[in-house]
C-alpha cells in the first residue's frame, strides 16, 4: 500500500462542496508501474469533499495483496472482475483516457462519462484517430491536456475544457536539497555537470540531441527503461537506468544539474503537456526543452529552449544563470499547477454540466 498518499483528514475546511459522486477509472494501467496522470488525478479526486475514487487495476506490473485495497477513506484499488458496488456513493462517473475504452462497460450503468483526451492522435498515436469520434460520442464531457486538441474540438457541440497536467509539488520539492546518491547512479567526474531525464524511452525522444549533449562533455543520465520501452545508447557519457519507483525519483533528480525534455517536434508532440516538466519545476531545477507549443505558449519565462544547433550554449546559460530567484520562480509555477487544482476544476465542470450551479469564473482552467 502507498502510505505516502495524503490523508483525507488533512483537507482544508470551507472549500468547494461537490454533489456526491464516485469517479471510476476503468482497467488500462497498473497503479504501481508509472505514477502518471490517471493515478495523480484519482488521488486528487479522493481529497475533494463528496468525491470518492475507484481505480480498476490492470495488475500487469504488481499484483494486489487483496481484491480491494483501501489507500485512503475515498480512494480504492479494485481488481478486475471484483464487485465494487458497495463502495459507490452518489452519482457514478466514468473517467476514461484510453480511446480503446470508448465502449467500456462492466454491467454497471454510469450517470456521467468523461473522456480525458490526453494525446494528439497523430504519428505514434495515429492508431487512435478513428476512435476519437467514438469517445466524444460516448462522453458527456471532454477534458483535454493541450490547446491544439481543445481548438480542434471546441465547436463540436460537446462540453470541453482544458485540464492540463500538473505538479506533485510536495513530492518533488524534496529534490531541492542534497540527497544521498542512489547506489546505481553513475560516477561523475569532478566538475562535470549532470543532465538528466526521466520518463518513457520512447520513439518521440530525440536521441540525436541527447548524444550531442553528451558529446559536449556533460554526464547524461536517462531514467525509464521498462518492459514497454527499452533504450541503450553506447556512449561514455550516457547512462540509461531502469524505471524507478515514484517514491525514490526525487533522490535521482536531486543529482541533476539540469533537467531536459528532449522531444522531437512532431504533430503528436504539438499536443504534449509533459508531466515531467512540472516535476522538474517542483524540484527547482533549470529545465531545458525543445520548443514544444504547450511550454512555449505558457512557460517561456521559466524555461530554456534548445535544438541540436544551440544546445551547448543553452546548457551553459541555464547552469550559469541558476540562482535562488530562478528556483523560486520555478517553484511558484509548479505550485500554481497542482494536481489538486486540476482535479477540483474537473469536478466543478462535472457539477456544472450535470446542472449543478457552479460559478464558471471559479473554474481555473476552463476555456483557456
Amino acid at each position: 500500500m502507498l502510505n505516502w498518499l495524503v490523508d483525507r483528514s488533512r483537507r482544508k475546511k470551507g472549500c468547494f462542496e461537490s454533489i456526491e459522486m464516485t469517479i471510476i477509472y476503468p482497467p488500462a494501467l497498473d497503479w504501481n508501474l508509472l505514477f502518471q496522470r490517471p493515478q495523480q488525478l484519482m488521488t486528487a479526486f479522493s481529497k475533494i469533499p463528496g468525491v470518492r475514487a475507484i481505480f480498476i487495476n490492470e495488475e500487469t506490473y504488481k499484483k494486489q495483496s487483496r481484491p480491494i485495497e483501501k489507500l485512503n477513506d475515498d480512494l480504492f484499488l479494485v481488481q478486475k472482475g471484483i464487485n465494487y458496488d458497495h463502495l459507490v456513493k452518489g452519482k457514478k462517473v466514468l473517467w476514461f483516457s484510453s480511446p480503446g475504452q470508448y465502449n467500456y462497460g462492466d454491467g454497471r450503468n454510469f450517470d456521467f462519462t468523461v473522456f480525458d483526451y490526453l494525446d494528439n492522435s497523430a504519428d505514434e498515436f495515429a492508431v487512435w484517430k478513428d476512435y476519437i469520434p467514438k469517445c466524444f460520442e460516448r462522453a458527456d464531457l471532454i477534458a483535454t491536456t493541450a490547446k491544439v486538441m481543445y481548438e480542434a474540438h471546441k465547436n463540436d457541440g460537446k462540453p470541453i475544457f482544458m485540464c492540463p497536467n500538473g505538479a506533485d509539488y510536495d513530492h518533488f520539492k524534496k529534490a531541492r536539497v542534497s540527497l544521498p546518491v542512489p547506489a546505481d547512479f553513475p560516477d561523475v567526474k569532478e566538475g562535470q555537470k549532470v543532465v538528466g531525464f526521466h520518463g518513457a524511452m520512447a520513439s518521440w525522444v530525440d536521441y540525436s540531441l541527447i548524444t550531442d549533449i553528451a558529446d559536449k562533455g556533460y554526464r547524461v543520465v536517462l531514467i525509464g527503461n521498462n518492459a514497454l520501452y527499452q533504450k541503450n545508447i553506447v556512449h561514455p557519457n550516457i547512462t540509461c537506468l531502469p524505471h524507478k519507483d515514484y517514491r525514490v525519483l526525487p533522490a535521482y533528480i536531486a543529482q541533476f544539474d539540469v533537467c531536459i525534455v528532449p522531444f522531437k517536434l512532431t504533430e503528436m508532440i504539438r499536443g504534449c503537456d509533459p508531466i515531467k516538466y512540472y516535476e522538474y519545476l517542483s524540484a527547482g531545477k533549470p529545465v531545458i526543452t525543445t520548443r514544444m507549443e504547450e511550454i512555449v505558449n505558457k512557460y517561456s519565462n521559466v524555461t530554456y529552449f534548445m535544438d541540436r544547433h544551440n544546445c551547448g550554449q543553452v546548457l551553459q546559460k541555464a547552469i550559469s544563470e541558476n540562482n535562488e530567484a530562478k528556483i523560486a520562480a520555478r517553484a511558484m509555477v509548479a505550485r500554481a499547477n497542482s494536481w489538486d487544482s486540476r482535479a477540483m476544476d474537473a469536478v466543478k465542470m462535472i457539477n456544472q454540466v450535470m446542472g449543478v450551479n457552479v460559478d464558471e469564473t471559479d473554474i481555473q482552467t476552463n476555456f483557456r
